[in-house]
């Protein structure tokens, strides 16, 4: 296997509480993600995965590291310090997988976020095209945050 066979996927994503989760809870929770996420790989036929990451910041000065190189293996799960709470965490997200492509691993990113935030009863500020470089949800086919259409050319009477 080859370097230069592998993509990388990079995302940033916050995860918002209705109410103050303990710092084990976090962990939990970003463990599940980074979980959904592999079990979605491991699904499609000829993907290798060269190292998944994760560095989940919280508001109280904590931090969670993820990792996971195989399948086969549990993730990888350390934190700093557990006696705290917070509101949010903000996940930045690294994966280097070899055998599938770049719309497919945010694909299954995406339903890892969204199974993940049904299970723990989260949101976030995710956005489906938050990788893209259009900022502007009225415009290129991106959903409107507020009536949820795909809008192409013309701009959404929601957006401003």
């Amino acid at each position: 296997m080859y370097q230069n066979e592998f993509e990388t996927l990079a995302l940033e994503v916050t995860f918002i509480s209705r109410k103050k989760m303990p710092d084990k809870r976090w962990q939990e929770m970003s463990s599940y993600f980074i979980e959904k996420y592999v079990e979605q790989l491991e699904k499609a036929e000829k993907v290798v995965i060269g190292h998944i990451k994760g560095l989940l910041e919280l508001e109280n000065n904590n931090f969670i590291k993820l990792s996971c190189i195989r399948y086969d293996l549990p993730i990888n799960s350390e934190i700093l310090k557990t006696g705290g709470s917070s509101l949010e965490g903000h996940l930045t997200f690294n994966a280097i997988i070899s055998g599938l492509n770049k719309e497919k691993s945010i694909q299954y990113f995406q339903m890892a976020l969204e199974r993940t935030c049904s299970v723990y009863e989260l949101m976030t500020d995710y956005n489906e095209h938050a990788h893209s470089n259009t900022k502007d949800p009225g415009y290129h086919g991106e959903k409107c945050p507020v009536c949820h259409e795909h809008h192409t050319e013309e701009k959404c009477e929601h957006s401003h």
